[in-house]
């Protein structure tokens, strides 16, 4: 009956995972969704280990979502402000414009990129005072920046799903009735 139930635990453990990437895709919290899903391994016997390491992926992957945006405004050109306009754009962004967008992922991926973009526009307009020819390298920086931290959001997010899914088939193998 135990091995029944570390079987159900684990598969709804690796269907959390799989939830949690495909989350991921729409801007959502999937890291943290897929870190959620390691709370399963002390009752699977795995220990805290995998649950750490699941953690503080998902904290790297938020931290890169945000700072990779903000560090190529900055290497475009851009001040403090236009940094944090390009956080804040994002987060808007990502929100407010999606609708305007009719396909669902690349709607969020653009809808987080322009915001991000039109955040570092504004705030470097309105807080730093560059001038006009300087602003377009830096929504560049903004938007090409925010895609590409997503994008390694999005691979972190891959490596958690992949290590916690080789995970559960150790479980597996070690609860596997034998029917042979």
């Amino acid at each position: 009956m135990e091995a029944l139930l570390d079987l159900a635990l684990a598969l709804t453990s690796a269907l959390l995972a799989g939830l949690g990437l495909l989350l991921i895709v729409f801007s959502l919290p999937g890291n943290w969704i897929i870190a959620a899903a390691g709370l399963f391994g002390p009752a699977l016997g795995l220990g805290w280990a995998p649950l750490g390491i699941l953690l503080a992926a998902a904290a790297v992957a938020e931290a890169l979502e945000f700072f990779v945006g903000a560090g190529f405004t900055k290497k475009a050109g851009g001040s403090k402000a236009s940094m944090w306009g390009t956080i804040l754009g994002g987060i808007v962004g990502a929100i407010m414009l999606t609708p305007f967008f009719p396909v669902p992922i690349l709607g969020t991926l653009l809808g987080a990129a322009l915001g991000a973009a039109g955040g570092a526009v504004g705030f470097e307009f309105l807080f730093a005072k560059q001038e006009a020819d300087r602003l377009l390298s830096i929504g560049l920086g903004a938007f090409f920046g925010t895609l590409f931290g997503k994008g390694l959001k999005l691979a972190i997010g891959v490596f958690q799903a992949v290590y916690w899914l080789w995970q559960m088939t150790e479980v597996v193998e070690e609860n596997m009735p034998s029917f042979f």
